[in-house]
């Protein structure tokens, strides 16, 4: 006998009804009915008076029902238990970081996790504005984070390769009065109208500071935090956006246009997050190294040089 016999068995019963019990079951009723031969045979005696309309349980049958739940109940706590098990051990590592860099850090991410199977890697995208409130709040572990720093109580630590992060194009569709130039600067332009990430990204940000650097009230016609959207937007609504160059390799729209941008604040390295008072775990703390390693082969480089400050 094994589990799956007895609880068909308590299914016949609670049902009254082989034809009932084998409809809850998803089962055909021929299967039950072997199911109950096998019994009969294996323990030599009879489970239900055969000559009823009303299916009535002998008296080897009641017993065999009666600590067969007892038996199927320790069998379900059992299970419930050991996929309980396997869910606590199982550890969890958040690390937040932006579509870019969650793209570019993919191989080692693969890697780790190959190797870690008891490890719960969680990447949390979005921009690294927003990113570091969450770090501060304890809502993510560590993050791959754009500089600069605004959370006090964050560590921001930069990789070893100071080229490590992402400059500035100036996207707009090929038919835009504005696709034949080689750079731009910030202040040309002004009279745009602008498609362009939120705030609680870099460059939402960026774009709104410089903005008020240059004393510009920027006409922003469309946001969204979906990068891809924002370029599409660019096309269609004939607008300027600020995008990191690097995204150009994801994104092979021949409709559109990468302009450098031509300014000293067009360059963001990247670094390491992690909350200043948080004791990191020995696993994180691995993941921190295997990120620092990594950094000296990773393809997060700027196109343009030239724009790093």
């Amino acid at each position: 006998m094994d589990i799956k016999q007895l609880m068909y068995f308590i299914s016949i019963v609670e049902h009254h009804s082989f034809s009932d019990a084998a409809k809850s079951l998803f089962i055909t009723q021929p299967t039950l009915s072997q199911t109950v031969k096998k019994l009969e045979q294996e323990f030599n005696t009879r489970l239900f008076v055969h000559d009823s309309t009303k299916k009535q349980l002998t008296t080897s049958g009641q017993l065999l029902y009666k600590e067969g739940k007892i038996l199927v109940k320790h069998f379900e706590q059992l299970t419930q238990q050991m996929h309980q098990l396997q869910t606590t051990s199982k550890k969890s590592i958040r690390i937040g970081l932006p579509t870019l860099f969650a793209m570019e850090f993919m191989p080692l991410f693969s890697n780790y996790m190959f190797s870690h199977p008891s490890v719960e890697l969680t990447m949390v995208q979005g921009g690294s504005y927003e990113l570091q409130q969450k770090l501060a709040k304890g809502e993510i572990d560590l993050g791959i984070l754009s500089f600069p720093k605004y959370e006090a109580t964050i560590t921001l630590e930069p990789f070893s390769n100071q080229k490590l992060g992402y400059d500035i194009s100036v996207v707009v569709s090929k038919n835009h009065v504005l696709a034949n130039r080689n750079s731009l600067t910030f202040e040309e332009l002004a009279t745009q109208s602008f498609s362009t990430l939120p705030n609680q990204y870099i460059l939402g940000q960026f774009l709104h500071s410089q903005a008020k650097k240059f004393n510009i009230h920027p006409h922003i016609l469309y946001t969204d935090d979906n990068w891809e959207v924002v370029l599409s937007s660019v096309k269609t609504l004939n607008t300027v956006c600020l995008m990191a160059t690097q995204y150009q390799q994801y994104y092979t729209d021949t409709e559109l246009v990468w302009i450098p941008l031509k300014d000293k604040h067009s360059f963001f390295p990247i670094g390491l997050a992690t909350k200043t008072t948080a004791e990191t775990s020995p696993l994180v703390e691995e993941l921190i190294q295997l990120l620092k390693k990594y950094d000296s082969t990773s393809n997060i480089k700027p196109n343009n040089c030239s724009n790093i400050h």
